[in-house]
């Protein structure tokens, strides 16, 4: 149980810090990301997603003190970082990133989600 606690606490504080910079450093976070010079109003809609990466980043590290009791939360972390590569991996074949861009994301988000996977407490869930 202790390796579920601590990937969801430090999925949890990637999650957080991650969006404090979209929403303090949006240019830098730009950069980081290789996109370059990034149109003022597009400062906006990073500063929305730093919200919606900060306030589940929150949950996940409550999740992480007691992943039984916030199993759904534990569920829901499973999901977003499956659906993070999913979504990765569009973006990539779509053209709109390269790898460059998005694989330093992907892979955490890969990472994470095969822990999430291998360390689910699925025989105390079942006998719940």
């Amino acid at each position: 149980m202790r390796g579920l606690q601590a990937a969801l606490i430090i999925y949890g504080a990637i999650s957080i810090l991650l969006g404090l910079v979209l929403i303090v450093a949006p240019n830098q976070a730009a950069g980081m990301f290789g996109f370059g010079e990034i149109a003022d109003y597009t400062k906006y809609f990073m500063a929305l997603c730093g919200i919606s990466f900060i306030a589940p980043g929150v949950w996940l590290i409550v999740a992480g003190r007691d992943p039984l009791r916030h199993i759904t939360w534990v569920k829901f972390a499973i999901l977003w970082s499956l659906l993070a590569v999913v979504a990765g991996l569009y973006s990539i074949v779509q053209g709109v990133v390269n790898f460059n861009q998005a694989g330093t994301g992907i892979i955490l988000d890969a990472v994470f989600a095969v822990a999430f996977l291998a360390l689910y407490p699925y025989r105390a869930v079942r006998s719940s």
